[in-house]
C-alpha cells in the first residue's frame, strides 16, 4: 500500500495494459459486474474493453486506464470507500435529470452530511461512492 495505507498493485507487463500508461486499471468492487458495467458505461461513456476482470470498460479512444468491475468478496455495507470516482459534467448536462436516471439505474444520492458542496454525491448500484462535478469553467 501507499503511505496512507491505500492498497495498489505493481504488476508484471500484461498485453491488456500495453496502452494504458502508468496507471493501468481502476478496480471497482461490484456485486453484479454486468449491471454495474451498464451503469458506468451509461454514466461515463466508456465502452466494453478486453480485460482480466469479469467486466472491463475503457474510454472510447482506446487509451488510458481500464475500469475493472471485479466481483466483490463480500457486500459493501455502509463503510465509505477509500477511493471513489468523480465524473465531470458537460455544460449542457442537466444534473437533476442525471440524478433521476442514476436512481432509475439502481444508484442512490445519499446525504453524507457535509453541508453545501459544489458537487453531488451518489452511489452506484453496488454502493460505491461517486461524485458528479460541475462542468469545467473553461469553455
Amino acid at each position: 500500500g501507499d503511505v496512507e495505507g491505500n492498497p495498489f498493485c505493481v504488476m508484471e507487463q500484461r498485453e491488456v495494459h500495453s496502452s494504458t500508461g502508468p496507471l493501468a486499471a481502476l478496480p471497482l468492487d461490484s456485486a453484479d459486474p454486468d449491471r454495474d458495467a451498464e451503469f458506468w458505461s451509461w454514466l461515463s461513456g466508456w465502452q466494453d474493453a478486453p480485460g482480466n476482470a469479469p467486466r472491463t470498460l475503457r474510454h472510447p479512444s482506446g487509451t488510458g486506464p481500464l475500469l475493472e468491475l471485479c466481483l466483490e468478496s463480500q457486500p459493501k455495507g455502509s463503510a465509505k470507500n477509500r477511493m471513489h470516482l468523480d465524473i465531470r459534467l458537460e455544460a449542457s448536462d442537466d444534473v437533476d435529470r442525471i440524478a433521476r436516471e442514476i436512481a432509475v439505474r439502481g444508484g442512490r444520492e445519499p446525504d453524507p452530511g457535509w453541508g453545501e458542496l459544489p458537487w453531488r454525491v451518489f452511489t452506484d448500484p453496488s454502493g460505491n461512492e461517486l461524485c458528479l462535478l460541475p462542468a469545467s469553467p473553461r469553455g
